[in-house]
């Protein structure tokens, strides 16, 4: 494995770790390339140095990676301001790729979209031939009627059955009446803002389905993580499906899975482990397809080269 920090963009203004399969390992012949980056403000590295961890681990199956920090994140400089953030995000990302492309050779791209990285990874899907994959991780909001029983049942089993227990349920009952108007206006408000256009340039989720299966038109895969330790939004298996309304017209390449033992951070080395074993498995099953569908991708011939010059 090889690491090399550096400078990269228009501006030279991005910073970004490039992370490299050992020399035995020809990076060039892999199928595509991992773009790791901010998730929120946290710096480049990630929650718990996680972006570090999988970079590591995906360079030692012969994947490479680049994380770098987003313009005006971490250890890049602040932007011009001349584009909006969808665009920055959007171009930054492509730089990232660019340099990637340049160092490896790789044709296309998985994005990790972890958290509020996912709509810039969904952008930039929708705008760049290269992304062929991207990886939301606990992005939506995704409670159903099921899933809100089986919180309650979750917290009943916590808390027990004792006198103690059920003065806080009383409680509890009391604070919900209370708000069960307000909590019903909300709901109104909702269901019509879910109708309604877009707030700035988050998709609702009436928009983001038909959004998803045009990139799956384009045969980019997309897959669906959700963590689960506090059980309050994911606590079932099929959730994450019957809350997009997928069950009987599935999209096709999009995968969603739920990590139950997983919190949003993954804070515990249990956690992290689960988290980058997922991540692996999910990347290396979507690049072998890839490259069953390109027997002659270690052939590639990078953009502008002459073919005659390039050693098979």
């Amino acid at each position: 494995m090889h690491e090399t920090t550096l400078a990269f963009g228009p501006d030279h203004g991005l910073i970004g770790t490039l992370t490299l399969p050992a020399a035995h390992l020809d990076a060039s012949a892999a199928a595509c390339g991992m773009v790791l980056f901010n998730a929120g403000v946290v710096h480049r590295v990630g929650p718990h140095r996680i972006n570090v961890k999988l970079a590591r681990e995906l360079a030692r199956h012969g994947i490479p990676t680049i994380r770098f920090d987003l313009h005006g994140m971490g250890d890049s400089l602040g932007a011009d301001g001349q584009l909006n953030y969808q665009q920055q995000v959007v171009r930054d990302l492509q730089a990232a790729m660019d340099t990637l492309q340049a160092a490896t050779r790789v044709p296309h791209f998985t994005l990790l979209g972890f958290c509020s990285g996912a709509l810039p990874s969904y952008w930039t899907a929708q705008q760049d031939a290269r992304v062929r994959h991207i990886i939301l991780h606990d992005v939506f909001f995704l409670q159903t009627l099921r899933s809100r029983w089986r919180f309650i049942a979750i917290r009943l089993r916590s808390h027990g059955f004792k006198p103690t227990a059920f003065m806080l349920y009383l409680r509890r009952a009391v604070s919900f009446l209370g708000w069960l108007s307000l909590g019903l206006m909300r709901r109104l408000q909702r269901l019509q803002a879910d109708a309604a256009a877009p707030v700035g340039d988050r998709p609702t989720k009436a928009q983001l389905i038909p959004g998803l299966t045009q990139l799956a038109q384009r045969g980019v895969q997309v897959s669906v993580v959700q963590s689960g330790a506090d059980f309050s939004n994911v606590n079932y298996d099929a959730q994450i499906v019957e809350a997009f309304g997928l069950d009987d017209a599935p999209i096709p390449g999009l995968r969603t899975d739920w990590l139950a033992p997983i919190d949003h951070i993954m804070t515990s080395i249990n956690a992290q482990r689960a988290f980058i074993d997922w991540i692996c498995a999910d990347v290396l099953k979507r690049q072998s397809a890839a490259l069953d569908l390109a027997p002659d991708r270690a052939h590639h011939v990078p953009p502008g080269a002459d073919p005659a010059h390039v050693s098979n």
